[in-house]
């Protein structure tokens, strides 16, 4: 299945279940100010159809495992841009998490070998 098709299934499929949270929840769909309207449109471009298309791209180019480890940067970088743009500073504990989780995802990513397909598809 192609990322085009995958992605049609998926997101119809989250919208489907999402839909009837705010009834759910007894809340409204309407009513809110149009830069509420607008921020969850732009949440649903950059993040849902740029971010999620280009990782489920990357997975069908490099390894899953590196993939899924790129993914945990995220939050590494939210910190960090809540530094430069907000001048938030991160708790220490904050600190040692980034460092710990950057270690080991530099473990993990020296300790992947390339699989034998990709190496023999370039020879």
């Amino acid at each position: 299945m192609g990322i085009g098709g995958y992605i049609a299934i998926a997101y119809t499929v989250a919208a489907i279940v999402l839909l009837p949270l705010p009834l759910a929840f007894n809340t409204s769909y309407t009513g809110y100010l149009h830069i509420v309207y607008f921020d969850i449109l732009l949440t649903a471009i950059v993040p849902q159809l740029i971010g999620h298309r280009v990782l489920n791209w990357a997975v069908a180019q490099i390894s899953p495992t590196l993939v899924t480890l790129a993914i945990l940067f995220e939050p590494v970088g939210a910190s960090c841009l809540a530094y430069l743009l907000f001048r938030e500073v991160p708790a220490p504990t904050v600190i040692a998490g980034a460092v710990v989780l950057l270690l080991g995802v530099a473990i993990a990513t020296c300790g992947t070998k390339k699989s034998p397909s990709k190496i023999d598809s370039k020879v």
